[in-house]
């Protein structure tokens, strides 16, 4: 690790645990599922610009009108860098909850604010266990409640889209909510796999016109998954 990622990374922990700890005891007051959505997409926006400025990373969004800020939806993103996920946090307007792996809920304040605000944990070990979460999740989803999810299942090491996996869109149609696809470019270059020494520089996220789910069975998740993949490629 260079002398800049040391203090990029100090940087980052001393502002999760100023914003963390206040939003955890918070959180622990907030019993709906909606209030917890609200406050994270809250904190989340905050957190996400301090955090990008602080790394010299600026992000342009492209296709935002393309989503009505009212409705919910299943946002299917790329992901080939750790600065997908606050680049998402700035872009998306809705309230997200979003999908994660169970390893993450291990680090200390930052696991502990998904956790308590109502992000989904997946085992992904654990097949059952993660079909199970992510059913649960879209029950109580309402008005402009939305869920992101990374439909590769990991980050990609290379850049280059993964195959797709099929849990997502189990979840779309068990919400009946629509897909929009989101592409991010320019992450995977400013901190590629084993990285960890940010690069200043500029992440695009975009976003595409949803895809319908409602009225479609599980024989429809093949043409859903190549709409999904069609946008995602770079």
């Amino acid at each position: 690790m260079t002398l800049r990622g040391l203090f990029q990374w100090m940087g980052i922990g001393l502002l999760t645990f100023i914003m963390g700890m206040p939003v955890i005891l918070l959180g622990l007051l907030f019993r709906s599922r909606e209030k917890k959505g609200k406050l994270f997409r809250w904190v989340s926006k905050r957190y996400s610009g301090i955090a990008m400025w602080m790394l010299g990373v600026t992000v342009e969004a492209r296709g935002v009108s393309r989503v009505d800020p009212d409705k919910g939806y299943v946002f299917m993103s790329t992901h080939a860098g750790h600065i997908d996920s606050p680049a998402l946090a700035i872009v998306i307007p809705q309230p997200l909850f979003w999908v994660f792996k169970k390893e993450l809920s291990k680090i200390p304040v930052f696991g502990w604010v998904l956790l308590v605000l109502g992000q989904v944990m997946v085992d992904r070990s654990d097949a059952r266990q993660a079909r199970e979460s992510m059913a649960e999740i879209g029950k109580d989803l309402t008005g402009d409640m939305s869920i992101l999810i990374y439909p590769e299942g990991t980050r990609s090491k290379d850049g280059k889209l993964q195959p797709l996996k099929k849990g997502g869109f189990h979840l779309a149609l068990g919400t009946g909510l629509p897909i929009v696809p989101v592409r991010i470019q320019g992450s995977h270059e400013l901190l590629p796999s084993g990285a960890l020494t940010v690069r200043s520089g500029h992440v695009v996220v975009e976003l595409f016109d949803p895809i319908p789910t409602e009225g479609k069975t599980e024989e429809d998740i093949p043409d859903l998954m190549s709409q999904v993949k069609a946008a995602l490629i770079y």
